[in-house]
């Protein structure tokens, strides 16, 4: 068997930007580049649509509730007089004011 030499691991040289700039992208590969800054771009416009369509559906929410609660407020209105009309008419009636009344001994 021949004796082969042992293979050194590679040391790679670091590179260190004299002017650097934080947020700016030093990668060699331009498209790579290009591609991870729209990205990033696509993934804040997500998050912004996001927060919007949460606070529509908020606000949707809110209106729903007072046109809700309105509806309520009429209805229980409406009840309320019915009701009223209908105990005013049994009182008119037992009293004897409304229709037969109450039946009085022969």
């Amino acid at each position: 068997m021949q004796k082969q030499k042992p293979m050194p691991i590679k040391m790679l040289n670091q590179k260190f930007e004299e002017n650097f700039v934080k947020g700016r992208d030093y990668d060699p590969d331009r498209e790579r580049a290009v591609k991870r800054k729209l990205q990033k771009q696509v993934r804040h416009e997500a998050e912004g649509a996001t927060r919007e369509l949460r606070k529509d559906a908020f606000f949707l929410l809110e209106v729903k509730e007072k046109e809700r609660a309105l509806w309520e407020k009429e209805r229980a209105e409406k009840y309320e007089k019915a009701l009223a009309f209908l105990q005013e008419q049994e009182h008119g009636i037992k009293s004897g004011q409304l229709g037969k009344g109450k039946k009085r001994g022969r």
